[in-house]
């Protein structure tokens, strides 16, 4: 039988908003390991220990080949695996103000400040700086194996679980702390963090984050947002970890 926990946590696609979502999870507590399952597949099938046993070894060496092959394998009754990759450590493009189109709560950009986006993109970097952050081949590796479960297999689950199983809720409910801003307004934040560079000569993330009471998450959207803001009067200096803000 099935246990299930609730969370509970702001809405982050406009966490300024105040509204909550909960969301609602399986207690992963019994998880089932490779021996238990060689075994219930020998117990429940004509396979012996030993084919069931190599089975498995020869579809994840045939599955790891076709993948490096081609990307994407379907096996049937179960799903599909594809491929996802990365840059390599050390050669990531880092964060740019290009192509910025909406508020941090997700919202679209006006008029005015695509415009002014788009002229603190591009002020102050010229074309052999923004070459040198192109990505080609040799900068990317494989950064995770991608899963999408076949629908027949779906079904099969929850047609079990309509028959003789079900959920059950757990004594767990695993309530998400929710960060409170010191600061409520936007607005407000600004002229904080104006006041904070004209007493020091930079501001980071983290110090945004301290200042004002949102997370780090919000923070770096809301400094992304500020820096293509002409009234905020910050602007950005420097490239993925090494950016850092200051009066514009």
């Amino acid at each position: 039988m099935l246990e299930y926990y609730k969370q509970e946590m702001r809405d982050l696609r406009d966490p300024e908003s105040g509204k909550m979502r909960e969301v609602y999870k399986v207690l992963m507590n019994k998880s089932v390991d490779a021996e238990y399952f060689m075994d219930y597949v020998t117990r429940h099938s004509s396979l012996s220990a030993g084919e069931t046993q190599m089975a498995c070894i020869t579809i994840a060496e045939f599955l790891g080949e076709l993948l490096a092959r081609n990307g994407s394998v379907t096996l049937p009754g179960i799903g599909t695996f594809s491929v996802g990759i990365r840059p390599k450590k050390g050669k990531e493009k880092g964060l740019t103000d290009q192509g910025v189109s909406m508020t941090a709560t997700g919202q679209p950009l006006s008029g005015t400040e695509q415009t002014a986006e788009g002229t603190a993109a591009s002020d102050g970097e010229t074309d052999s700086e923004a070459d040198s952050h192109q990505i080609n081949a040799r900068s990317l590796e494989v950064g995770r194996i991608n899963f999408r479960c076949h629908k027949d297999l779906l079904k099969d689950v929850r047609s079990r679980l309509s028959g003789t199983g079900k959920f059950q809720q757990s004594r767990y409910f695993g309530y998400v702390p929710l960060y409170e801003p010191t600061i409520a307004s936007r607005r407000e934040r600004f002229a904080a963090a104006q006041a904070y560079l004209k007493e020091h000569p930079f501001m980071r993330i983290a110090d945004y984050a301290e200042l004002t009471g949102l997370s780090y998450t919000t923070a770096q959207r809301e400094l992304r947002l500020a820096a293509t803001l002409a009234h905020s009067g910050i602007a950005a200096r420097g490239r993925g970890s090494h950016r850092i803000y200051v009066l514009a």
